[in-house]
């Protein structure tokens, strides 16, 4: 009669367990990925909305006012219109000066304005209670650029940002989009909005806008 085979010892085998704890990184590789991706798009959705939002505040304005307002600041103003983040600057000391508080359409804005460049102007400025040039800003903290038609062939407006890669603060400029097949510039008559997007630079291809570009 042949002895019975020993029975296979209770548990796992190093082999096995390595091969378990392999899986399982894998699984939260892919997962920390997914949530990743998922995250970035649904920036990208808010940065969409945000800039569509502000564009009907900007239209409004131009509406009752007949013309959009200005993205660089008069001389009566006193702030020199070569510094920093100088058009979002602009088109807030509009849209929150003589009591017009952005056409009552940006109210959940105006508890979100940032001054990333810590400037100030020589006098108020606004309806709120500082001198801070106030700017508003997109879903990765850094302030979004108004460029109205007057100003789109200025090509030294620079705009201070922060880099998502290392956390580096960053100058570059927006520059007024064309339409590549036309040679004119989008919202030809208007004026532009552009996120710097996910990776804080101007001039990228992460840009957004609110217009429909090619």
């Amino acid at each position: 009669m042949n002895p019975r085979p020993a029975a296979r010892s209770a548990g796992f085998t190093l082999i096995e367990l390595l091969a378990v704890l392999l899986i399982l990184s894998i699984l939260v590789y892919v997962l920390i990925t997914n949530l990743r991706d998922a995250e970035g798009t649904a920036k990208l959705e808010i940065a969409r909305q945000g800039l569509s939002q502000l564009g009907a505040a900007v239209n409004s304005y131009q509406s009752e006012n007949g013309a959009a307002p200005p993205s660089s600041f008069v001389p009566g103003q006193e702030v020199a219109n070569d510094g920093t983040n100088v058009g979002i600057e602009a088109l807030v000391v509009t849209l929150w000066s003589n009591k017009y508080e952005a056409g009552g359409l940006l109210n959940d804005v105006r508890d979100k304005l940032i001054n990333s460049d810590g400037d100030r102007s020589s006098k108020q400025l606004t309806d709120f209670a500082t001198r801070d040039l106030l700017e508003i800003s997109d879903p990765w903290g850094n302030p979004i650029a108004y460029i109205e038609k007057s100003d789109y062939a200025l090509t030294n407006r620079r705009y201070l940002t922060t880099e998502s890669e290392n956390g580096a603060q960053v100058e570059s400029v927006p520059l007024a989009y064309k339409n590549a097949a036309t040679g004119q510039y989008y919202a030809a008559l208007g004026f532009q909005l552009i996120s710097a997007g996910p990776d804080g630079r101007f001039g990228t291809e992460d840009d957004v806008t609110s217009f429909q570009r090619e």
